[in-house]
C-alpha cells in the first residue's frame, strides 16, 4: 500500500500549500454541501428547553450519559421456528469531553453497552469503545481532522458470517485510524480521506464442546477517497467522487485455515448531484461504477453498480421523511463467496408532535447477493417509536424493531422473523 499512502500524502501537502497561499475570503457560493443552513430536520432542531448544557470545566465541556434498556426479544438466536424468545437489561454509560474553542476542536469519548439476558447466560455480553478526533482550522474554508476508535464486540446471530454451533457469539476487536483535509476556493470544495480498519475475530467455544477457530476472517482495509463538490447554483452542485481500497487478510495458504487466498483490491467511480432547494428537498445522490479484484482466480470479483443517496424531503415544518439508497461490496466467508453485494433502500418519517414528543417511523429492505454461488438474502428492517423529553437531564422512550430474513438458492441460510420492543431511558449530567 505505499504507493497509495504516498499518494495520500501529497495530496495533503498541495492541499495545504493552496490553502496558504489562497487567501481569499470564500464567496457564500462555494458552500456546497448537502446542508446550507437553509433547511433543518426534525432530528437536527436546536430543542434549548431539552438540551443539556454537559458540565463546564475550564475550555472543556464534559457530557457523562447514562441509558438504560429493558428489551424483549422474542427470538434471540434467529431461529426459523420455535424461536426462544428473553427479556435483555441493557446498560449504555457514555462520557464524552470536547473543547469550546473558537477555532480548532478537540473530541474524546468512551462508553459501554452491557446485556444482560434474563435466562439466557450464554448471550451476556458488554461492547466497549474508546474514540477520539482532533481538527485543525487552517484558515476559512479549510481544515485538517486526524481520528481514531477502537472497539470491542459481540457479532449479531443473525450475521451470515455467525457460526451456529457456536455457544457464545463471537466476539471481534476493530481497530480503525483515519486522516483527512477539505479546501474551498471560488466554487469548489475537495477533499481527501484516508482511512486504515482492522478486524480482529477471537475463537469461541462450541455447544457440544471444543472451540471454533475465528482466525480466517482477520482482516485490515486501507481506504482513500477523493471527492470534489462544484457548485453551479446556489442551491445546487456537481459531485464526483473516487474511491480505492486493498483488503488484506491476516492468513492466506499454505496455512491449513485459510483454503484461499482473499486478498483484494477495490474501487468505486461515482458522480452525482447534491442540492438544498428552498424549503422543500435537501439531499445528494452520487451513482457510477465499483469492483472488488480478488487475487485467487477461484473467487468471483464483484463488479456493479454503486449509488450512495440520501434525500429529505420536508413535507412541513413538523415533518421530515428520508429516503435513502446504497449499494456496496461486503466480505464474507459464506461457502465459496469471495464477498456480496449489499443493496439497501430506506424510507423513514420523523415527526414533531410536541416540542418534547418526537415520532419516527421507518423501513429498510437490504438484497444481499452472494458472489460465486446463486444464494441471495432479502432482509426486511422495520421500526416505529417515540421520544419523550422530560427536561434537559431527561428522556423516556418506546420502540418497536423488526427484522427479516428470506433465502433462496442452493446453499441457504435459516429464514427467520424477529420482534424487539424496546422501553429506554436517559440521562444526561
Amino acid at each position: 500500500m505505499s504507493k497509495t499512502l504516498l499518494l495520500a500524502y501529497t495530496a495533503l501537502a498541495a492541499l495545504l500549500h493552496v490553502s496558504t497561499a489562497n487567501a481569499q475570503e470564500t464567496p457564500d457560493l462555494a458552500i456546497v454541501g448537502p446542508d446550507r443552513g437553509r433547511n433543518e430536520s426534525v432530528n437536527d432542531r436546536s430543542r434549548e428547553l431539552y438540551e443539556s448544557d454537559g458540565l463546564q470545566i475550564g475550555a472543556f465541556t464534559l457530557r457523562p450519559s447514562l441509558g438504560l434498556e429493558t428489551v424483549f426479544d422474542d427470538n434471540v438466536f434467529y431461529q426459523g421456528t420455535g424461536g426462544q424468545n428473553d427479556i435483555v437489561f441493557v446498560s449504555r454509560p457514555r462520557l464524552g469531553v470536547e473543547t469550546n474553542w473558537s477555532t480548532h476542536a478537540l473530541r474524546l469519548a468512551v462508553g459501554l453497552d452491557d446485556f444482560r439476558f434474563s435466562d439466557l447466560d450464554s448471550e451476556h455480553h458488554t461492547d466497549v469503545f474508546v474514540e477520539g478526533e482532533g481538527r485543525l482550522d487552517v484558515r476559512r474554508g479549510t481544515s485538517i481532522v486526524l481520528g481514531g476508535r477502537q472497539s470491542r464486540e459481540a457479532e449479531s446471530r443473525g450475521s451470515p458470517d455467525s457460526p451456529g454451533a457456536a455457544a457464545k457469539p463471537i466476539r471481534y476487536e476493530v481497530r480503525q485510524a483515519y486522516v483527512a483535509g477539505v479546501h474551498e476556493f471560488n466554487r469548489a470544495r475537495v477533499s481527501l480521506r484516508l482511512e486504515r480498519e482492522g478486524y480482529n475475530y477471537k475463537d469461541a467455544p462450541l455447544v457440544l464442546g471444543g472451540v471454533i477457530d475465528q482466525d480466517a476472517r482477520d482482516f485490515v482495509e486501507t481506504v482513500l477517497t477523493g471527492r470534489i463538490e462544484y457548485a453551479i447554483s446556489p442551491d445546487t452542485a456537481i459531485v464526483g467522487q473516487a474511491s480505492g481500497n486493498q483488503r488484506e487478510y491476516d492468513l492466506s495458504p499454505p496455512n491449513p485455515f485459510a483454503l484461499v487466498n482473499r486478498d483484494s483490491e477495490g474501487s468505486s467511480f461515482l458522480i452525482g448531484l447534491n442540492t438544498d432547494i428552498s424549503n422543500l428537498v435537501r439531499g445528494e445522490v452520487v451513482v457510477g461504477h465499483l469492483q472488488q479484484n480478488y487475487k485467487d482466480p477461484s473467487l468471483k470479483s464483484p463488479n456493479d453498480i454503486g449509488i450512495q443517496a440520501q434525500i429529505e424531503y420536508f413535507a412541513t415544518p413538523l415533518t421530515t421523511l428520508t429516503f435513502g439508497a446504497n449499494r456496496s461490496v461486503a466480505e464474507t466467508l459464506v461457502a465459496s463467496s469471495s464477498s456480496f453485494v449489499s443493496t439497501q433502500l430506506d424510507a423513514r418519517v420523523d415527526h414533531e408532535l410536541r416540542r418534547n414528543v418526537l415520532l419516527s417511523a421507518g423501513v429498510k429492505s437490504e438484497k444481499r447477493a452472494f458472489e460465486g454461488t446463486n444464494r441471495n438474502d432479502d432482509m426486511l428492517f422495520a421500526d416505529a417509536g417515540a421520544r419523550f423529553l422530560l427536561n434537559r437531564r431527561a428522556e423516556l422512550g418506546a420502540r418497536w424493531r423488526f427484522e427479516r430474513q428470506d433465502t433462496s438458492g442452493a446453499i441457504t441460510a435459516q429464514d427467520y422473523e424477529v420482534n424487539r420492543f424496546v422501553l429506554s431511558a436517559v440521562v444526561r449530567f
